[in-house]
């Protein structure tokens, strides 16, 4: 009824010896299993677990514990690249954002330089036409480093409510009486 397995084969217990843990430069990087930072998932841990105690001796087709453990130590790198990558992508954000204020900064100082020398020179009016267009639209560097909308300033929210005295008038010819 039951076929015989050829392709199991015996393990020796050295992987969950001490000294293979001693060994291995890994597994003292790895972040305690089951911790919020190991991002190995508890039932993966398990099944891990499972093949390093209960199953050590046993191997299946491309799975035992060894394999196991490799494969969560690769994700476990690959977590450490991405925490890396975000690192630097923040790093990258903040030297832009505060690039784009510099910006900001020097538009708004080249714009104020402009207006003194237009005011110099009364004569420029088309000079001074363009100063004024670029001053009422504030530059985007600048809208954004002051953190206001660029709109049209249009009032957001209800509308304001109207007072009741308006419906109650039967006769809209009659003059609203004057407050004493």
């Amino acid at each position: 009824m039951f076929m015989t397995a050829s392709n199991l084969t015996v393990l020796t217990p050295r992987a969950a010896s001490p000294e293979a843990n001693a060994a291995d430069p890994t597994a003292s990087a790895a972040p305690a299993v089951g911790t919020a930072e190991d991002p190995v998932p508890g039932e993966v841990s398990g099944v891990i677990e499972l093949f390093a105690t209960q199953l050590a001796k046993v191997a299946f087709p491309e799975i035992d514990a060894a394999t196991l453990r490799r494969a969560a130590d690769e994700l476990r790198a690959e977590a450490r690249a991405v925490a890396r990558a975000r690192e630097a992508l923040d790093a990258a954000l903040a030297s832009f954002a505060a690039r784009r204020a510099a910006l900001g900064d020097t538009a708004a100082r080249a714009i104020a330089y402009a207006r003194i020398y237009s005011q110099a020179h009364p004569d420029r009016t088309a000079l001074a036409t363009a100063i004024a267009a670029l001053s009422e639209t504030r530059p985007v560097a600048v809208a954004a480093a002051a953190g206001t909308a660029t709109g049209t300033g249009k009032r957001r929210g209800r509308p304001p409510r109207r007072s009741a005295e308006l419906f109650e008038r039967s006769d809209a010819s009659d003059p609203p009486a004057e407050p004493a």
